[in-house]
């Protein structure tokens, strides 16, 4: 970054930092301790188990903790340093109700036994907790859809639906193969119809074509006992206007069409209608930006503990994660090959493998590359990455430790039935290790020592209110269809 770099964003935490470090000049406060974790006698002690040690033992007020200034100071060299985030902006209450009901509702699935809320639950991180996804032919929600019969596990994991409203989303899927153009949203899988508002409401669109997401297979029968007749249609524009003439035939629908658009008639309905409302409702509902590191650079010094502060520096600072988590939504919506292991039935010409970005791109350097994740309320949307095989954040920091050589040691054993589907051939792993991506970088020592200091700061990326996402299910739907619960 130039010396004469002058950005709003930067200039707002130089000026941020420059009031902090005189305030703790004023209150004569300890000296920092070292970010890396080399002078642990310095540092507040932190278990294993998440708990901080502790402040000082002063019961009077200590000042201002120096920890915030150095963390300040440190946010104010980042080219793209993280802020609180905006928000969807003020949003159509009709409009975000029938998106609602279409993201519960299992008539736009062609067995009309999968919504989208199936894969992507509210109680769940919006995620379904499993490691690789299950489409049509299971039940349920969560873990529990792998308890039963189901059809052929999906290539990749849900991904988490926090804040995907959020300015600064712009590719869709793991390999951002729906996004936002200069002339509207656009997908590399064809055309799209008229009228889509973004590359959210674009990406609700893809699902249902998926036969073993949502689609299904010809001759499906649908739960209700009717023919799976979307199954029977090819064309995408088929299948859409198939779905279209399911919900027109539900007064429910029509009712909510018409109260989030006045000036039509239910006739008029389209598929890009249906895709604006999912997007609508997702935006809206699917915020969390309520976390204690939001509160901290809206300005609550307070609202960080010191085992949190000190994980910021290390993530910020010598671990290198803002390489790639960087700015409001902590990810630069790009993509990287991070060394993740493989896991599962693979994508297209590749299989079995996953060559992520590359099969968007066709550029070989985008192998194993896929999109970095936002990374508010992370805790809450366990497995993680692409292909879910990391099963918890302890998981997460260690690998990023040593992401070069995670694929060879990594041990499957907690994949249940998906362990025979691990990949680590030695011709892979070379293949894998070789694309890795140059943002990545290796932990020093002293960041090893803070992995457990990384851990609690992303733990203060959760927002508190989406402890229990129970309150946030519908009790029902217009179809009358079971909601996923």
């Amino acid at each position: 970054m130039s010396d004469q770099d002058t950005s709003p964003r930067r200039t707002r935490w130089l000026m941020r930092a420059a009031s902090m470090s005189l305030a703790v000049a004023l209150s004569a406060c300890t000296p920092a301790p070292d970010p890396g974790g080399a002078d642990t006698a310095a540092q507040p002690s932190v278990d294993d188990s998440g708990q901080d040690g502790g402040d000082s033992g002063d019961t009077g007020d200590p000042g201002p903790n120096p920890l915030d200034e150095q963390l300040l100071e440190l946010l104010a060299t980042l080219d793209d340093p993280p802020t609180p985030l905006q928000g969807p902006g003020e949003l159509d209450p009709a409009l975000v109700a029938l998106g609602e009901a279409l993201f519960f509702d299992p008539v736009l699935s062609g067995n009309k036994d999968v919504a989208c809320a199936s894969c992507h639950h509210p109680e769940h991180g919006l995620g379904d907790g499993l490691v690789l996804t299950l489409g049509t032919g299971a039940t349920g929600v969560g873990p529990a859809r792998a308890e039963g019969e189901h059809g052929d596990w999906l290539p990749r994991h849900a991904p988490s639906l926090f804040n995907i409203g959020e300015p600064g989303q712009e590719h869709m899927f793991w390999d951002g193969r729906v996004y936002d153009a200069e002339d509207g949203p656009a997908s590399t899988l064809g055309p799209l119809p008229e009228g889509l508002d973004s590359a959210l409401a674009a990406q609700a669109l893809h699902p249902v074509l998926d036969r073993g997401e949502m689609l299904g297979q010809p001759g499906d029968l649908a739960v209700d006992g009717s023919t799976n007749e979307l199954a029977l249609l090819e064309a995408p524009e088929e299948v859409w206007g198939g779905i279209v003439a399911r919900l027109k035939d539900i007064d429910g629908y029509g009712e909510l069409f018409v109260a989030a658009y006045p000036e039509r008639e239910v006739d008029s309905m389209g598929i890009a209608d249906v895709g604006n409302a999912l997007a609508a409702y997702q935006s809206e509902a699917f915020q969390a930006r309520e976390t204690p590191f939001d509160a901290w650079l809206a300005g609550d010094l307070n609202a960080l503990e010191d085992s949190q502060r000190l994980g910021a520096i290390i993530f910020f600072g010598s671990a290198g994660c803002v390489n790639c988590h960087s700015g409001p939504l902590l990810s630069d919506g790009r993509f990287h090959n991070s060394g993740v292991p493989q896991v599962g039935p693979g994508v297209g010409d590749a299989a079995p493998y996953d060559f992520g970005r590359e099969g968007v791109t066709g550029d070989e350097a985008d192998r194993y590359a896929f999109k970095t994740a936002p990374l508010r309320n992370l805790s809450t949307s366990a497995p993680y990455m692409h292909d879910g095989v990391l099963p918890d954040l302890g998981a997460v920091v260690e690998h990023y430790a040593e992401p070069e050589n995670t694929a060879a040691s990594f041990d499957g054993s907690h994949l249940g039935e998906l362990e025979d589907q691990l990949h680590q051939d030695a011709e892979h792993l070379e293949d894998l290790t070789s694309h890795l991506s140059e943002d990545l970088q290796l932990l020093d020592e002293d960041s090893q020592v803070g992995l457990s200091n990384i851990r609690q700061f992303l733990l203060a990326l959760d927002d508190a209110s989406w402890a229990d996402g129970a309150d946030r299910v519908p009790d029902s739907v217009p179809s009358g269809l079971e909601v996923p619960r």
